[in-house]
Formats: structure tokens, C-alpha cells, sequence
């Protein structure tokens, strides 16, 4: 994963907590008492039960918020790792959690001098906007105490095993964040942005009401939304997948949280949204567009699940203009420009990272608007059934409209000339 400039190998934490357990659990887990022995002839055995027994104690303490008890499970001799942990502990302390819980894997353990690494199943969910706790894996480095009865954490760091691993952290992993909530909205910042912490809430809450007006019934509620606003480059930097090699160039992104990435079950247990900074700096109305359309993102979720990018970003700009009036609905900069050079289909993917990406978005959003106009809106979300799991979209359209995408595709920039000139 992605380091910190500051930190030193072995240093920086990677913790992501993990699952919450049931609230009946807690009373068992304090029931236990971490500073036993196991008796087993096995050392690998003995040392794995007494992990878990520290991997107990780091979870309770963090659903407790027990500082005392936390830093009971960490080697103190290095400052700079304890102070990471620390702050860690502080991020966790702010967002809403239930229980938690880590797991070793008693087979991964490996012998490092007396110490081990050991592979560590996190779980971890923030009640009332994950449907499910996330699942992710970390590898730890754990060394036993002078008289052998418990082993502490000393890393949570090994380069190596992220990068074969391809694990996705998450802003409380990798430094100080300030955490704000408002009406379904949970708004992670740091100390540069948090000034703007109520206008991004603000905006998010009312932009909620706004795509739910335009959506259809059948598109459930997605319920609380989690927003990241963060100067610091680095969680967005560790971002797969993204429409653009320089992240400072994208204005926001809808951030899909699997369920349990190595599980390659395809489950998700968020959506969330990223907004990059420079965005607030804009006029209120350039964030509050933006924000609908991440929101619509969000909103169609798993709905949109193999639909081929014009449709779901032309879909999102779509949605995010409607409170707009019509004669104040900016159209991107490049669009005018792009299909004066002569446009024949809609775009690929692949198009929407290149030099004309405002363009591409204009005209699938222009797209979107002929479909409205010619078909009825009912025809946008009867596309989106239909182009889901991964359908052909020329056979879609053709069976749907009795068309195709490019005749969609000049339909689309005539109204758009029609209405800019």
C-alpha cells in the first residue's frame, strides 16, 4: 500500500478493523483473560492462541475506546510505531462502530527470530451505511513478551505482502482524519478540509433528496452516504481503477467497498464518494451538481453493474441537472469542440480517460436527454435494465428503441447544438 512520505518501513500502520460483532459477544470476550498461558506442545499453537488472545483484547478495546487496554497489545520500544497506532485508535474513536473483530490465520504464521508475521482477517462495518462488514487481510509482525506468556504487535507493515496482495486501505489507515456527520451523511476530512466540513455535509443531504426525485421507484434508497474530502493525495493516490492518471485532475468518484475483495464474489458493502477538494473551492452550485452526480452513481449501485460507461456517467450527468433550470445548465467546456471534429457513436470506456473526457460526458449526458425527449423517460431506465450484466448494447438499443447507438449518438448532439448554438 501506499506509504506516507514520513514513514519508515515497518513503522506506518495498516490496521483496518473488522467485523462487529453482535453486541451479546462483548460480556464473552471481557470474560477472558488475555494473560494466560496455553499449555500445547505445539509452539506454532501456543504462539497463534496467544495472537488471537491479543487480537481479542485490540478488539474490544477499540469498541470500548479503552486507550489503556489498546496500547496493552502493542511492543512499546518503538515510539514511532506506538504513536501511529495511537492515532489510528483516535480515527476509529470517531467513526460508528459496533464490535469488532480480528482473526490470525494459524497456518500463515511464519518464524521471524522469536517473533512471527501472521496473516489477520479484519472485519469492519460502519453502522447505518454498510449492509455488510467489509472484510479485508493485513499481515502483522507479533513478538513475545520477556517471560513468553503473550505476544504483542511490533508492524503492521510489510510491503512486500500488499503489493502481491493488492489490498485497498482506507483514509483512517493512513494518517489523522477529522470526522463530521449530518442528515445520512457521514463526512471523513482531514485538518485542511474540514473548515468546509458543513457545506460539503450540507450539500450531500440535500443532493440526497434531489436524485431520489428523479430516480425510479424500483431504485432502492441506498440509505447513509460516506463522503471523503481529503487534501492529503494519499488514499486517493492508492485508488484502483480510476478514468484518469493524474488524480488531481478528477473532481469526485464513486468508490465501490466489496464486501470481501478476495472472495471475488462481486458483493459490495458501500458505495462511497470522493471529492477532491478543489472542487469546494468552486461556486455552490458547480459542488452541488457534482455531488448529484456521484449520488446517482451511488444510488444505482449494483443496478448498473456491466453498463457500458457512456450510459451510466450520460445517466448521472442527466439525473444531476434536473433542479438545474434549463437555461443555467453549463455544458462542459470541450463538447462544442469535440464534436465539431466529427462524432459517429457514443464513446468507448477507453474514451472517457483520454484528452476529451468533458466532451465524452457531455455528449452521453446529451445522449441521455434525446432518449428523454424522444422516447420518454421511462425509455432511460428500461436501458439500464436492460443493458445490465454486461449486454450487448447495439442489440439493447435496437430491441428497446428500435435504433442504434450511433444514430442515439447524433441524436443526442443535434439537441445539444440545438440548445448552446
Amino acid at each position: 500500500m501506499p506509504r506516507r512520505r514520513a514513514d519508515r518501513a515497518g513503522s506506518r500502520h495498516r490496521i483496518v478493523p473488522a467485523l462487529l460483532l453482535p453486541a451479546l459477544l462483548v460480556p464473552t470476550l471481557a470474560a477472558c483473560n488475555d494473560d494466560s498461558p496455553v499449555v500445547s506442545s505445539d509452539p506454532d499453537a501456543d504462539a497463534a492462541a496467544s495472537i488471537q488472545r491479543t487480537l481479542r483484547q485490540r478488539a474490544r478495546a477499540i469498541v470500548d475506546r479503552d486507550t489503556v487496554a489498546f496500547e496493552r497489545t502493542l511492543k512499546q520500544r518503538n515510539a514511532g510505531f506506538v504513536a501511529e497506532q495511537e492515532q489510528y485508535f483516535d480515527n476509529l474513536g470517531q467513526l460508528p462502530l459496533g464490535t469488532v473483530r480480528l482473526e490470525v490465520a494459524e497456518e500463515s504464521l511464519e518464524p521471524d527470530g522469536d517473533a512471527y508475521w501472521a496473516e489477520i482477517t479484519l472485519r469492519l462495518e460502519l453502522q447505518g451505511y454498510d449492509v455488510a462488514p467489509v472484510v479485508t487481510r493485513d499481515r502483522w509482525r507479533f513478538t513475545p513478551t520477556r517471560d513468553g506468556r503473550r505476544y504483542l504487535l511490533t508492524s503492521t507493515t510489510d510491503p512486500d505482502w500488499e503489493a502481491r496482495s493488492g489490498s485497498q486501505p482506507q483514509p483512517w489507515d493512513l494518517g489523522e482524519i477529522e470526522v463530521r456527520d449530518g442528515a445520512g451523511v457521514l463526512g471523513i476530512f482531514d485538518a485542511t478540509t474540514v473548515a468546509n466540513a458543513d457545506a460539503v455535509l450540507d450539500s450531500v443531504s440535500e443532493a440526497r433528496f434531489a436524485v431520489r426525485s428523479v430516480l425510479p421507484v424500483d431504485v432502492e434508497d441506498p440509505g447513509g452516504v460516506v463522503v471523503y474530502t481529503l487534501a492529503d493525495p494519499a488514499f486517493v493516490e492508492s485508488l484502483k481503477g480510476l478514468p484518469v492518471d493524474d488524480p488531481d485532475q478528477l473532481d469526485g468518484a464513486t468508490i465501490a467497498v466489496p464486501t470481501d475483495a478476495a472472495a471475488g464474489n462481486g458483493k459490495v458493502s458501500s458505495y462511497r464518494i470522493f471529492l477532491n477538494p478543489h472542487v469546494i473551492d468552486e461556486s455552490e452550485a458547480v459542488l452541488d451538481r457534482l455531488v448529484r452526480h456521484e449520488l446517482t452513481h451511488v444510488a444505482l449501485g449494483d443496478h448498473a453493474r456491466g453498463v457500458p460507461l457512456w450510459f451510466t456517467e450520460g445517466l448521472a450527468e442527466y439525473v444531476s441537472v434536473q433542479p438545474i433550470a434549463p437555461a443555467e445548465r453549463r455544458l462542459q467546456a470541450d463538447a462544442l469542440n469535440l464534436v465539431a471534429g466529427g462524432v459517429d457513436d457514443v464513446p468507448s470506456d477507453e474514451e472517457f480517460a483520454g484528452e476529451h473526457a468533458e466532451g465524452w460526458y457531455a455528449v452521453s449526458w446529451w445522449v441521455c436527454e434525446y432518449v428523454a425527449a424522444s422516447y420518454g423517460e421511462d425509455a432511460l431506465w428500461a436501458l439500464l435494465d436492460g443493458f445490465a450484466d454486461g449486454a450487448d448494447p447495439q442489440t439493447v438499443v435496437s430491441e428497446q428503441l428500435g435504433t442504434t447507438t450511433a444514430d442515439l449518438a447524433r441524436g443526442g448532439i443535434a439537441l445539444m447544438r440545438r440548445t448552446y448554438g
